[in-house]
């Protein structure tokens, strides 16, 4: 069994701005829990980092609150990034109640080599990068493998349905037929050179619009000059 991870957080004061907070490497943060009273924390960036990177969203979290004699047991439920930095901004957490299913998103990982891409030049698609899934809180997975060593041939696949999980513990939530992982031939020399020509012509399309636009705007600049000219010629006489 993997071991628990503990995120120590600190009571939030909600008169504190969320910039300050920032600024003070600090991520605000909500908890969730049934029959307990939702709390506004403060967690320190780097040490929720560390633990996310471990436990990611699907692996039960020991949140430890200042002022608190026992730890509470989370689920990272969701995260709020800067669009810009990739920063994290917010957290959602939430209460695990034991012995009461629960549904959360475990992420799909890639393990092998497939013969197909290797030898036959296919190129492997992913198509989906995790699944929904319920199940207890004792039984929840930080990741589901799958061996892509399988896909010999052009075309072949991997689906929901062939997820080698124990369907008395899990049930997945995704459709059965819904594809993760395939196998596609790779691109003849002439849509290679189709590609690149559709390429070529919308960086020039832009290009030409790009230039358009400016020479509009400087006929725009020039008639303005030209008019500014005129008045104060005007004012003159």
């Amino acid at each position: 069994m993997n071991e628990v991870l503990t995120l120590p957080a600190t009571p939030r004061d909600l008169a504190t701005k969320v910039r300050n907070l920032r600024n003070e490497r600090k991520i605000p943060a909500e908890y969730y829990g049934k029959e307990k009273e939702n709390l506004h924390l403060a967690i320190d960036y780097q040490t929720f980092r560390k633990v996310f990177r471990a436990a990611g969203s699907s692996s039960i979290v020991n949140l430890a609150v200042e002022g608190e004699s026992e730890p509470r047991e989370i689920l990272v439920q969701n995260v709020d990034y800067n669009p810009l930095t990739d920063e994290f901004l917010h957290l959602d957490l939430m209460q695990i109640e034991r012995g009461k299913k629960m549904i959360t998103k475990v992420p799909i990982r890639l393990t092998g080599e497939s013969s197909a891409v290797k030898t036959l030049g296919g190129i492997l698609t992913n198509n989906k990068a995790e699944i929904e899934i319920k199940c207890l809180p004792k039984d929840l997975l930080k990741e589901i493998v799958v061996d892509i060593a399988k896909l010999e041939e052009i075309g072949a696949t991997v689906r929901v349905k062939d997820l080698e999980i124990d369907p008395k513990k899990y049930e997945i939530l995704d459709e059965e037929e819904t594809m993760l992982v395939t196998i596609i031939a790779p691109k003849t020399a002439e849509e290679a050179e189709e590609d690149l020509a559709e390429e070529v012509g919308e960086a020039v399309s832009d290009e030409v619009a790009a230039e358009g636009e400016e020479e509009k705007a400087a006929a725009l600049a020039s008639k303005e000059s030209d008019t500014e000219k005129k008045e104060k010629g005007g004012d003159k006489k």
